[in-house]
């Protein structure tokens, strides 16, 4: 250890202080009013042994002023010095321990002072100063050349020191040490300015007041006292206690009104009392003050006789106390107060029965023993009494014993521990040093405080309960425990005792654990021992948060938070997200359930059951196209295409399983793409299919033939119409990918949505579709007065109409409606509606046809105009026969014969010149004209009449004779 220059400015500062004070304490008559330390007989118990260890106990109360020592203090001066005496006793005693080291102790009285504490505490000082000037750097030497020695070097032995009591002396006492690097261990100092690396050397076998704050409140919220007031002692321990009861009573939801400072020199302890009474409602009064403080306020409580319906709580510095208790017992009764586990110390009693103030050893050990007995006993032990001393004299037999009066104190084990704490790791380190040798050897023989220290933190206790604890430094000795006590009177015996009635403890997982027994705890007799209410107003529900009055912050009224709030703290509403609502215990904000469509949706059943009758029909159309694909019927509809529409039809229909299941991106990506493809498929084939006819029979005369008319062409056309389409989804899905949304409607809707499907942008792939329909109504007008078989504009006029209708209906349903659940439906439902529309206007006239009406299913009716069954092609009068069948004779090929009315004009108009109408006949009958139509003839399109495959065209010879029909077959 090497003193630093801040240490020996420090103590010779102090050096020069002492020698100021004692000069200006000097009056003129040369008396000394207040000699200096070292010039009065300082009064100390020596305990000799090897190794020492210094002592602190408060054996006398603090006088009037912190330099004066008052009246001498049996329970809480005397008892634990005696315990510490005891301890040695045993641990010398003892073969196990230290083998063959006698371990002493100096005993000072601290005079219950800080200012005193640390006066006497410099006779340790001196001690250590002169043994860090020896052993270490040399900085002060003697006339001989020798370093200064203090009481023969006595103090080199010296290695740590027990004490203080209270807390304000233990700081002011650690504040010293500490630059000597010697160990202090602490009984009963619980202030938490005492954690933390600044007092690195400074061990305590109490727990903290951090933990004895949280078994107050503790105790107040299983009495629900909500509303508490609070009294504390203006010093170190007061002020950290009420400052951590303060950090921690909101989360106990409790409330302290007008605290209250006591200060020992200039406060009024009347209006404090009156403060308690009169200006809060709150019964409960939390006392976390000095023994001292405590005990006035409770004789200033017992003066005024109106603190009856009073409850104390008291903390670990007053409770038990009997200074505090005697001649107010009427005023604590009811008191409920929390101490640092409470142990009886086996064997000391029978120590404290044994004492003798006349033997010499324990004058020696206790030289305050003798007046402690004068004190307890009310009488003398000298021969020849002071003048004026009228008590008698002491009886020899009389001993402290437990029917006489003595009760030992509940903290003693406290002591107990921290004396095993300094001979248990010297202990190890005479076993580690001296390598098992008795005695005390030379590596022992100086020992250094910072190894001491390490030892010390390496001690392992173990409680009543076998548990093992390590002796830790600076924040307590292991798992806080208290014992939870209550001042009762006995009702046979009217005597007043502390009760235990529980216990307070930490679990592992640090949640707290409090122990009390309701039914043995007990209030005031006059109360019937039932304890008092202490709450400003009643709890609020469960939906409710406090608003406190602005005459007083511990009392509230209850407000209920709104529908979609929730509770976040005891004053506070907060609104939960859309989507969510409070939980029952309104703490909390919940989720409402997910919604979506699914296929238990009654909505998705009507949906699909639709779907599934739309597929059965287009299954069945294309049944039949395919057995009766060679009837002239379905030849004229364009089987090809017909079956690209009825696939397009089963896209729409099969969609809808896509649209009404569980949105995922899959199904999502899956409606928007295919969405404007069904009906892209549907209208392409028409839109092909329709200018196919208009090319073929619309157009100048002599024109060469049509071309891109064939199966494969129309296929192709329509493929690159669709094309188109699936480029633009395709390029939708890339821009925007397919998601799923969590949408909230309403605030008690969460609704699993496509991307897409809260907006309009589902109607970019109908964009193109519209279009295509619009080619569609154009191309069926202008094919309008075609033959019969391939005239369908006013069935594909209707259909589109209808489509359009669909629409016009589907879109402001599509925007409008707020429920995601009708906007899915209906989108499939539109789907499925269209492909319906599509077979009825357009397959089931030709299935009408070909299952129910096979007269009209042959290339007469198919070639008809409208509904007749007769071809007027003819050319200067001369007729023209339609021929069922095979035979006949082929017609010329250079004379082709259509008529018209115009060279641009559509097919079947009428026109100025006559023709012969020549009625049907069957194999080589002659052909019978019926009527003469004014026509206008035309040759150059015979061979693009494209619906007839296999149809014969018998005309007459140019002659004009009717009797040489010659037949052509013209497939196109």
């Amino acid at each position: 250890m090497e003193l630093s220059g801040l240490t020996v400015e420090l103590v010779l500062s102090w050096l020069v202080a002492e020698l100021a004070l004692a000069a200006a304490l000097q009056p003129d008559h040369g008396v000394n009013q207040r000699p200096p330390f070292w010039g009065s007989h300082t009064v100390y118990g020596n305990y000799s042994g090897d190794i020492l260890l210094g002592a602190l106990f408060p054996v006398h109360q603090m006088g009037p002023s912190d330099a004066d020592c008052g009246r001498i203090q049996g329970e809480d001066g005397v008892q634990p010095l005696e315990a510490m005496l005891f301890t040695l006793d045993t641990i010398n005693n003892s073969p196990q321990m230290l083998n063959g080291v006698r371990l002493g102790a100096v005993v000072l009285d601290s005079c219950d002072s800080d200012s005193v504490a640390l006066q006497r505490s410099m006779e340790f000082v001196k001690g250590f100063f002169s043994r860090a000037n020896r052993h270490h750097r040399v900085d002060f030497v003697c006339g001989d050349g020798q370093p200064p020695a203090y009481r023969n070097n006595s103090y080199d032995r010296m290695v740590g020191v027990i004490g203080g009591q209270s807390s304000a002396v233990s700081i002011q006492v650690a504040n010293l040490l500490r630059n000597f690097e010697v160990p202090q261990i602490s009984y009963l100092s619980t202030s938490t300015t005492l954690n933390g690396p600044k007092y690195s050397y400074f061990f305590r076998t109490v727990p903290s007041d951090v933990n004895q704050a949280a078994a107050i409140l503790e105790i107040l919220k299983v009495f629900g006292w909500t509303h508490a007031s609070v009294v504390y002692s203006n010093s170190d321990y007061g002020n950290r206690g009420f400052q951590k009861l303060e950090e921690l009573a909101s989360s106990y939801g409790i409330c302290f009104s007008s605290p209250l400072r006591l200060d020992q020199e200039r406060q009024d302890y009347d209006d404090v009392i009156e403060s308690l009474v009169n200006k809060t409602n709150a019964r409960a009064v939390v006392v976390f003050a000095d023994k001292m403080a405590t005990g006035s306020l409770m004789h200033a409580a017992k003066a005024r006789n109106n603190t009856a319906g009073l409850v104390w709580i008291g903390s670990d510095a007053w409770s038990s106390r009997e200074t505090v208790v005697n001649g107010v017992e009427d005023v604590i009764e009811g008191t409920i107060s929390v101490q640092p586990l409470v142990q009886h110390l086996n064997g000391f009693d029978a120590h404290m029965d044994s004492l003798d103030p006349r033997s010499a050893t324990s004058l020696e050990r206790n030289p305050w023993l003798a007046e402690f007995w004068e004190e307890t006993f009310g009488c003398h032990l000298s021969a020849e009494p002071a003048d004026g001393d009228t008590r008698p004299e002491c009886d020899p037999d009389v001993r402290l014993s437990v029917g006489g009066g003595y009760r030992q104190q509940t903290y003693l084990h406290f002591v107990r521990d921290a004396t095993w704490a300094f001979a248990t790791a010297l202990d190890d380190m005479h076993r580690d040093l001296c390598g098992g040798r008795p005695g005390l050897c030379h590596q022992m023989g100086h020992i250094e405080g910072r190894d001491l220290r390490r030892y010390l933190s390496n001690v392992v206790f173990k409680d009543q309960n076998s548990q093992s604890f390590r002796f830790m430094n600076g924040s307590g000795e292991g798992p806080p425990r208290y014992s939870i006590l209550n001042f009762q009177r006995d009702d046979l015996t009217g005597r007043y005792s502390w009760k235990t009635v529980g216990q307070y403890s930490l679990k592992e997982d640090g949640k707290a654990n409090l122990e009390l027994r309701r039914n043995e705890t007990r209030f005031k007799a006059r109360s019937n021992y039932t304890f008092p209410l202490s709450s400003c107003s009643a709890p609020c529900q469960i939906n409710q948060v406090k608003v406190k009055k602005e005459n007083d912050l511990c009392c509230w009224t209850c407000r209920t938070c709104g529908h979609y709030q929730r509770v976040v703290d005891e004053y506070d509403c907060q609104e939960c997200p859309p989507g969510s609502l409070p939980s029952p215990s309104k703490r909390d904000c919940v989720m409402v359930p997910l919604q979506h469509v699914d296929y238990s949706s009654p909505w998705a059943l009507a949906a699909i059951a639709f779907a599934v009758f739309g597929i059965v029909i287009t299954v069945l159309c294309g049944l039949i196209f395919a057995v009766h694909g060679s009837t002239p019927v379905i030849k004229a509809s364009g089987r090809e295409l017909s079956y690209l529409l009825l696939l397009g039809d089963l896209l729409s229909f099969s969609l809808t399983f896509v649209i009404v299941a569980r949105p995922s991106e899959l199904s999502c990506g899956l409606t928007r793409f295919f969405l404007g493809l069904c009906y892209t498929v549907c209208y392409a084939a028409i839109v092909t299919k329709t200018n196919r006819i208009s090319r073929i029979f619309t157009g100048r005369p002599r024109k060469p033939r049509t071309r891109y008319t064939s199966p494969r062409s129309q296929l192709v056309i329509t493929a690159l119409i669709t094309l188109l389409e699936v480029l633009v989804n395709a390029a939708w899905l890339l821009y925007r990918p397919p998601l799923t949304l969590v949408v909230t409607p309403t605030r008690e809707q969460r609704v699993l949505i496509c991307d897409g499907l809260d907006d309009s942008s589902y109607l970019i792939g109908l964009i193109y579709p519209l279009i295509l329909i619009g080619f569609c109504t154009v191309y069926a007008v202008k094919t309008r007065k075609c033959p019969g078989g391939f005239n369908e504009a006013r069935y594909i006029v209707f259909t589109n109409y209808t489509t359009c209708v669909l629409w016009l209906a589907f879109v402001p349903l599509y925007i409008a409606a707020s429920d995601h659940a009708l906007r899915t439906v209906t989108l499939a439902m539109s789907l499925s509606l269209s492909g319906l529309v599509q077979l009825a206007c357009l397959f089931f006239p030709k299935m009408y046809v070909v299952l129910w009406k096979p007269e009209k299913n042959t290339r007469d009716a198919v070639m008809a105009h409208r509904n007749t069954t007769f071809v007027t092609m003819a050319c200067h009068a001369a007729p023209v026969v339609l021929i069922n069948g095979s035979g006949g004779t082929r017609g010329r090929r250079q004379a082709p014969l259509c008529c018209h009315r115009h060279p641009a004009s559509s097919c079947g108009s009428d026109g100025p010149a006559l023709a012969p109408t020549v009625s049907s006949v069957s194999g080589n009958s002659p052909a019978r004209v019926t009527s003469v139509t004014a026509l206008r003839p035309d040759f150059s399109r015979w061979e693009n009449i494209t619906a007839l495959r296999g149809g014969v065209i018998v005309r007459e010879s140019a002659l004009g004779s009717a009797g040489f029909l010659r037949r052509r077959k013209h497939s196109v």
